[in-house]
């Protein structure tokens, strides 16, 4: 029997195709990049967009592939009920395959940036 040994050649991510943030007080953002359409906290939008921007926007995204997710209980030493997410993002990627990550203590890197460039996009 042979055995091959793989490896991953490249770390090149791909495209998003839908992207879903939730923050603060039940705001919201679904962006879908491949109709261009936006929503904003229930108002929907078609939207323009460079290849620069997207290509921004993929990266941050990408930052958070591998991040761990916030602690839900800060005191262990206590037995409490967890904290309500502060945030969450969820995104596929142009394979279908879905993403997740949430948090209750604070924001990631570059969270709030990112929302804002989604909310100014028009």
């Amino acid at each position: 029997m042979v055995n091959l040994d793989i490896k991953k050649q490249t770390k090149n991510n791909p495209n998003i195709k839908r992207l879903e943030l939730e923050y603060k007080d039940l705001n919201y953002i679904i962006i879908n990049f491949i109709e261009k359409v936006i929503d904003v906290n229930g108002n929907i939008y078609e939207y323009s967009i460079t290849e620069e921007l997207t290509k921004k926007i993929n990266n941050i995204i990408w930052e958070y592939k591998d991040i761990d997710e916030y602690d839900y209980w800060p005191d262990k030493s206590k037995d409490h009920k967890p904290l309500s997410p502060m945030w969450r993002i969820a995104w596929y990627d142009e394979f279908d395959t879905y993403y997740h990550k949430s948090g209750a203590l604070k924001y990631p890197d570059n969270f709030m940036d990112l929302v804002n460039i989604l909310k100014e996009l028009r």
